[in-house]
């Protein structure tokens, strides 16, 4: 008795598993179907798409160009008008700075003037040249490595602490 329920049993597993099979095979199928149809209807629908918003474009795009060609028509007045103010300003100012740039121009050599006091009492070092210190004639320029002190004393006064074409740099007081 066992022997035919034993082979009922497996004869019934053999046929579960054989309906699974089938099903596994047929559900596969059915996806693999499935994604390749998926996969055509987005191709289409991506075309389609394309192809809608290319007539779309081209439907607006001379709109657009003929609304910008109006709003640059419109806006030229304004640009122009802007443009002879901005000209009638920028005369305006080089009239006013015009003057005061070209009086500027020789600020250079006025500071030259006023700072040569200054250079020529701190120019020349105490221990190189003490005697040329707030002389008016030092120059104290290097030249091919050697420093050309004064025209009169080319490599400095003769006596370390006196130089008799000594000449100030400060303003003298008028005399009474």
């Amino acid at each position: 008795m066992d022997d035919w329920s034993k082979q009922f049993l497996d004869a019934f597993g053999n046929a579960v598993q054989d309906l699974t099979q089938q099903w596994s095979e047929d559900t596969e199928r059915w996806l693999d179907t499935l994604t390749d149809q998926l996969a055509s209807a987005s191709d289409a629908f991506v075309q389609t798409t394309d192809h809608w918003a290319e007539q779309v474009q081209e439907a607006i795009d001379p709109e657009i160009d003929r609304i910008v060609g109006e709003l640059n028509h419109a806006v030229e007045p304004f640009r122009a008008s802007l443009n002879l103010q901005i000209d009638d300003v920028a005369d305006q100012l080089n009239e006013i700075l015009g003057p005061l740039v070209m009086g500027l121009s020789g600020i250079d050599q006025w500071f030259e003037e006023v700072s040569g006091p200054i250079n020529s009492t701190v120019e020349p070092v105490l221990q190189n040249y003490p005697a040329c210190v707030g002389c008016r004639n030092f120059y104290g320029q290097a030249h091919g490595g050697n420093t050309l002190v004064c025209a009169m004393h080319p490599f400095g006064p003769e006596t370390e602490h006196h130089c008799p074409d000594w000449d100030s740099v400060w303003p003298q007081p008028p005399q009474p």
